[in-house]
């Protein structure tokens, strides 16, 4: 089991934080080339021609994140609780909304392509209630952590598996006092011992033209340890799992410059889904690391030496100077042709020819453009950032050339994209717990869930059902919903669309003996469609045929009535 002392908590905190730097060295780096030299705190001197860092983030993020991702959720019980399902769709979607999770998911994108990224979510009251009211409504909020806030347990070698994980804070020392005052649990005595600004150099770099006076800040650490459950705690039955350790150091008076680590908060359990408090956005894994790599990063190398040889190549440009060589002895003749404008015939009788010579320094080498051009595409071919992606198709590439370069990039924004879209889903499912869970939550859905649910005015009500039953729930975030579209692309999907629903729909009834909705599900994946399945209601259609059926047959009793009583 893990030891939790302060002084031991505090040592694992520090490995954490040495390794965690050691995976952000050139992240500053990184910030400054993406803002250019011209940005806050740019280095005009340092100049990047190619901004690879702009551009791959500017022809990336719209397609990861454009707008509020919308939810489906499903559960492995459909007799009991496909209507508690239904809600808790209708409940997340209007949370997405409520929160603007999308201004959420914009900063964390950006992180990851840096990076990674990394969110915190917790249940705190809803903003949409007077807190001065007798019911207090709750709900969840989810945060980014910066990358340089994040801790890690360096030993893992994969987040899921880390023993401990937490991040730093840091808050006014009168803040901390007023709070410590009037809630339980904080240990006065300790924050009061806390020497004002100490430790926040390590969040605050002075680097960047941020200079400010003193605010008297302090900072802390939350770490979630899921190995060590309190005795005084309700247990997992109860959405209870493992337990949240608040540590502080910088403590006046210990006789050391950088003070004694200890619990400025009393260790408490952890209410919240048995995956924890955090979400951990990355790009490509890298084998037994917790730390991913980011697709900037691993091109870094080569978008550096690209630059340095077109700074070469712009230096040579500048150097360039094309003069003019006469005879001394001339003087007429020498100013002549520095009076003259360009390109005009200065007539000189009995010129020789080698008395004008006219020279050429400096200036950049067929072999700085072949090498300046066989970088940028070595740069290309490894980020995935082609002319097709830019927008810039020059016409002497054939369509097949095109259509493969697109779909070679293609598959790594794909990748990109369900990476993305599968931290985004771990995530929201936490904020689902809670709305699941929490009997506190309590807000009101909205016109469009009125209209489908079929209720005048919906209202979404938590804690419904036993914890456990929440793991039977799952989710699943339409990427489609995220990314910016291609309108033609949508249109003619929709076109389809149309037409091979309406034409399944009306020859279901005449081949039941086709297995359709694997047929729909298999047509659906390659549209990239994958719920065209479901947009035909096969309940409906059951009761459609045995209606038709019972008036098949009526109308088959009728005719043989007649038949009797004519005969009659």
């Amino acid at each position: 089991m893990l030891d939790t002392t302060p002084s031991n908590l505090y040592q694992e905190v520090q490995a954490a934080e040495r390794f965690r730097d050691s995976h952000l060295t050139h992240y500053r780096d990184l910030v400054g080339e993406y803002v250019g030299p011209a940005g806050p705190s740019g280095d005009r001197d340092n100049l990047t021609p190619d901004n690879h860092v702009y551009e791959y983030l500017s022809l990336t993020i719209p397609r990861l994140i454009h707008d509020n991702p919308r939810v489906e959720v499903y559960t492995r019980r459909p007799v009991s609780q496909d209507a508690a399902a239904k809600a808790l769709k209708h409940g997340l979607n209007r949370w997405i909304r409520d929160t603007d999770l999308r201004g959420t998911l914009i900063r964390i994108a950006y992180d990851m392509l840096l990076s990674f990224g990394a969110t915190i979510t917790t249940q705190q009251p809803s903003r949409m209630y007077d807190p001065r009211s007798d019911f207090q409504s709750y709900w969840p909020q989810c945060y980014r952590i910066a990358p340089k806030r994040l801790i890690i347990d360096p030993l893992a070698v994969s987040f899921p598996q880390a023993r401990f994980t937490g991040h730093m804070w840091i808050r006014d020392k009168e803040d901390l006092l007023e709070e410590a005052k009037t809630s339980p649990g904080w240990n006065l005595d300790v924050v009061n011992r806390l020497t004002a600004d100490t430790g926040t150099e390590d969040y605050y770099d002075r680097r960047d033209s941020r200079d400010t006076p003193t605010r008297n800040e302090v900072v802390g650490y939350e770490i979630w340890v899921p190995e060590i459950e309190l005795d005084e705690s309700p247990g997992a039955e109860e959405g209870f799992h493992g337990t949240i350790y608040t540590l502080t150091v910088g403590q006046a008076g210990s006789g050391d410059g950088e003070g004694e680590a200890d619990y400025i908060r009393d260790p408490r359990p952890y209410y919240g889904p048995k995956t924890g408090p955090y979400s951990f956005y990355g790009a490509y894994y890298v084998p037994d690391s917790s730390y991913p790599l980011s697709p900037i990063m691993a091109s870094l190398g080569q978008a550096d030496e690209l630059n340095a040889h077109v700074v070469s190549a712009a230096r040579s440009a500048a150097q360039y100077k094309r003069l003019i060589l006469v005879d001394s002895k001339s003087k007429k003749l020498m100013q002549d042709v520095k009076s003259q404008p360009d390109n005009f015939v200065v007539p000189v009788e009995g010129l020789d020819r080698d008395r004008v010579i006219p020279i050429e320094l400096g200036g950049i080498t067929n072999q700085q453009v072949n090498y300046i051009q066989m970088a940028r595409e070595r740069l290309d071919r490894n980020s995935g950032i082609h002319d097709v992606m830019r927008g810039n198709i020059s016409g002497n590439a054939t369509a097949t050339e095109v259509a493969t370069a697109d779909a070679s990039s293609s598959i790594r924004i794909d990748h990109l994209k369900r990476q993305f879209a599968k931290a985004t889903e771990m995530m929201m499912g936490r904020a689902a717990w809670y709305l699941w869970n929490d009997e506190r939550v309590f807000f009101p859905l909205g016109a469009e869930s009125a209209q489908e649910l079929g209720m005048g005015e919906p209202f979404f009500q938590g804690g419904g059902q036993p914890p456990e039953s929440f793991d039977d729930i799952e989710l699943e975030v339409d990427s489609y919903s995220m990314e910016r579209t291609n309108e033609a692309m949508q249109q003619r999907r929709a076109m389809e669309t149309l037409q091979i629903v309406s034409n399944v729909a009306s020859a279901m009834p005449q081949a039941p003996y086709v297995d359709w909705e694997r047929l729909l599900k298999q047509v659906g994946d390659s549209l990239n469609m994958p719920d065209m399945a479901n947009l035909i209601d096969r309940q409906a259609l059951n009761q459609m045929q045995q209606q038709s059926a019972m008036a098949e047959q009526m109308s088959a009793m009728s005719d043989q009535a007649a038949a009797e009583t004519g005969g009659m």
